[in-house]
């Protein structure tokens, strides 16, 4: 029997939506032929495209910024699914907290030490890099 989690669709250019997803299907809804696996803290995954920067994928900002909000200094490209993980490792559905704490995280605007590392991480993208100054 095939179960669906609960998970966050955070696509660069559309919008961000919640999903019940099944767990085998995670490299077709990014679109993707390989995916990376991005932990961060409170047993959050993100499930990105591994080629995203060399195969023309959009800089996924909202993704970008969630990873450095909860831990992971990493720059996203293509879309990215939020799930959690249980402590064998097996992917599962979010859980109300993690949920509220990825909706706050996109929705409010980073503190000045995230936007730091943001600077830092984003700094092949000057265009980006002023943005953020500017918020």
């Amino acid at each position: 029997m095939t179960t669906s989690i609960r998970s966050v669709h955070i696509n660069p250019t559309e919008t961000i939506t919640t999903r019940n997803l099944n767990p085998d299907s995670i490299a077709a809804a990014i679109g993707c032929s390989m995916f990376d696996v991005v932990g961060l803290t409170d047993s959050i995954d993100l499930f990105v495209d591994d080629e995203g920067l060399i195969n023309g994928s959009p800089l996924n900002l909202p993704a970008t910024v969630l990873a450095h909000l909860l831990g992971s200094r990493t720059v996203i490209f293509g879309t990215a699914i939020a799930v959690s993980v249980n402590d064998g490792g097996e992917t599962i559905g979010l859980t109300d907290h993690q949920l509220a704490r990825i909706q706050t995280g996109l929705a409010q605007k980073p503190d000045h030490l995230t936007i730091q590392k943001l600077v830092e991480s984003l700094s092949p993208f000057p265009t980006i890099v002023s943005m953020l100054r500017n918020i």
